[in-house]
């Protein structure tokens, strides 16, 4: 081999040398970057995390009933939208892009402004991050919560919507499963509850009930059969510091309280600039005095019978709420003037009261008085007023949730946001939002059920069962809890909620609240079954209400005797920024709904 030929290898020899040399000295200070940014990450991250756990409790005591009560700081937070690029990166980022666009980005707090949480994390010795909540626009009861933390050139965000601990986030709530009486309520086989279930105390099973969400309960009797069907194990077992915190009776006087802030009479409500509810007069003493036994009183107990419905252009169908005024004179006696007691009743006058319609293109509602002796009552001196109004009605009375139209057992279609508050709810007739109206006929179309509109609705099962009591299908209850609404209804009672006419399977599209009561079915333990109870929404009571009895068949399966099977179906639009005035709250709380890292 010629001297040349040797150089010119040795030379290519050296450069490959050196090429990989220079390769590993770079691959390898590469992967000392990556080893270290690495660390830097995960020191970030651990930042991020107890941060943000310190943010969600110090935010907590601005979150109540009227949703984040807050001083904002007007402008952008520099570096959000960097945070927004990051985030909408992500396999889910089309979901946290509708987050985005409901949030108001000129506004945000900064919680180094607040003392707890900078004294609280200055013991934690961490710098370099910064925690922001931004407020969900023309909604206050919900916020995201960002923190960024930095380590090195390592940058972690960590964030969460949180809201309002608004009651309805379970489809079930109650707080004594045991009567008064001492008599057990049962879950049995055919009971389905599609929603996050909890129970202060000990629930009691005969069968196998399915609960498709979170448990959470007290303890637990299985008194018959294998016991419950759980989808999403296992149950968590309450202590008692969890049912404290979700006590009814604090609630309850906590609602009280506030409900009064966003009501008012009829004569100051058509004078308000901005949203009220509409309160009704209640009860007011007519005779009273000594017959030489015991005292004695009448009182007028002013009952209200309110109708929902959906316009439909013509003049005797454009409204969405009607209210009828009942006279109920109540005689009361009394030995002492302190403790009275219940004699008797008879039935007054019953009146059209008024009705309110939408306003187009407008943000007004138009409330119709609908004669001189509602106007008297109401202290109105016209016959028409264009009003704000936040889709509340409140009264002390009793109130009955009737089809006025002609034909009993109609449904009612809810269009829009509302709730009622009263003393007792009496339920007559099916309570659907009007955006399900093409759902459940599509349901029953599916089932061969004949008939008009509202004859099907009415009709439909959601659950229907095979001829072995199983059921059925799970599509329609998917059909149902994945359909798009802005309709939605809270019916609030500091007594009793009760479904005071049996129509075959009965629906009722609502959160309800007993306060003090419970809800139940009115003669639930007489006369021949009426198929199931849907509930699509949420049930808190105070005390749980019997809605059927049942019997065991040969085949080792209970079977609803009288009254409803139970199909519980929770409205998950709850925990997905949807919200209601009116809605109760756990004060001084909140509730996490989505919680994520990106870096």
């Amino acid at each position: 081999m010629r001297n040349g030929s040797i150089l010119v290898t040795t030379v290519i020899i050296l450069v490959i040398v050196s090429v990989l040399g220079i390769s590993v000295f770079f691959a390898f200070n590469q992967y000392r970057e990556n080893v270290g940014l690495t660390a830097q990450r995960l020191e970030a991250t651990y930042r991020a995390s107890n941060i943000l756990s310190l943010g969600v409790a110090c935010l907590k005591k601005h979150f109540g009933f009227s949703g984040m009560e807050i001083n904002w700081s007007t402008g952008s937070v520099t570096w959000f939208d960097d945070f927004r690029k990051r985030v909408l990166l992500q396999s889910d980022g089309d979901a946290w892009e509708n987050v985005f666009s409901l949030l108001d980005t000129e506004k945000y707090y900064n919680l180094s402004s607040d003392i707890d949480f900078s004294t609280e994390a200055s013991k934690l010795g961490f710098s370099n991050f910064e925690a922001v909540a931004i407020p969900f626009e023309n909604n206050p009861f919900f916020a995201l919560l960002v923190v960024r933390a930095q380590v090195g050139k390592a940058v972690v965000y960590k964030y969460a919507v949180l809201s309002s601990d608004f009651l309805n986030k379970y489809a079930y709530f109650t707080e004594k499963e045991t009567r008064p009486d001492g008599d057990k309520i049962y879950f049995i086989t055919q009971d389905t509850i599609d929603g996050p279930f909890r129970s202060n105390d000990v629930i009691h099973v005969k069968g196998e009930p399915l609960f498709k969400a979170s448990v959470e309960f007290k303890g637990i009797e299985v008194e018959a059969g294998n016991g419950p069907r759980y989808e999403n194990p296992p149950p968590k077992y309450l202590t008692d510091e969890d049912i404290e915190k979700y006590k009814m009776s604090k609630i309850k006087d906590y609602y009280a309280r506030e409900i009064e802030k966003i009501v008012k009479p009829a004569s100051e409500a058509v004078n308000s600039v901005e949203p009220v509810g509409i309160e009704l007069p209640a009860a007011k003493i007519v005779e009273n005095g000594y017959d030489g036994h015991k005292f004695y009183k009448i009182q007028l107990e002013t009952a209200y019978i309110i109708e929902f419905n959906t316009p439909r252009g013509n003049s005797e169908n454009d409204y969405l709420i009607k209210v009828k005024y009942k006279e109920m004179y109540r005689e009361y006696v009394s030995n002492d003037m302190n403790n009275w007691y219940f004699v008797g009743e008879t039935e007054g006058k019953e009146f059209n009261l008024f009705h309110i319609k939408p306003k187009p293109n407008s943000d007004l509602y138009h409330l119709v008085i609908q004669r001189n002796e509602a106007k008297k009552l109401l202290g109105l001196d016209r016959n028409e007023y264009d009003i704000y109004f936040n889709g509340v009605i409140k009264t002390d009375s009793d109130v009955y949730l009737r089809n006025m139209s002609e034909g009993r057992g109609k449904p009612m279609f809810v269009d829009g946001k509302y709730t009622i508050v009263a003393k007792n709810i009496y339920i007559e007739d099916p309570i659907i939002y009007n955006d399900y109206r093409e759902v459940l006929e599509t349901i029953a179309d599916l089932e061969g059920i004949k008939g008009n509109s509202d004859q099907k609705i009415a009709e439909v099962e959601i659950r229907p069962l095979d001829e072995n009591g199983d059921v059925k299908t799970e599509e329609y209850a998917e059909m149902i809890k994945n359909h798009e609404s802005d309709d939605f209804l809270n019916l609030v009672s500091f007594n009793d909620v009760v479904v005071k006419e049996k129509r075959k399977n009965m629906k009722i599209f609502a959160s309800i609240y007993a306060f003090d009561g419970s809800f139940y079915v009115e003669g639930y333990n007489s006369g021949d079954p009426k198929g199931e109870l849907t509930i699509f929404g949420s049930l808190m009571q105070y005390v749980r209400g019997p809605v059927g009895t049942f019997h065991w068949t040969k085949n080792g399966k209970p079977e609803i005797e009288t009254g409803y099977r139970k199909n519980y179906i929770y409205d998950w639009r709850i925990l997905k920024g949807f919200s209601v005035f009116g809605t109760p709250t756990v004060p001084k709380e909140s509730n996490i709904l989505n919680v994520r890292e990106v870096y």
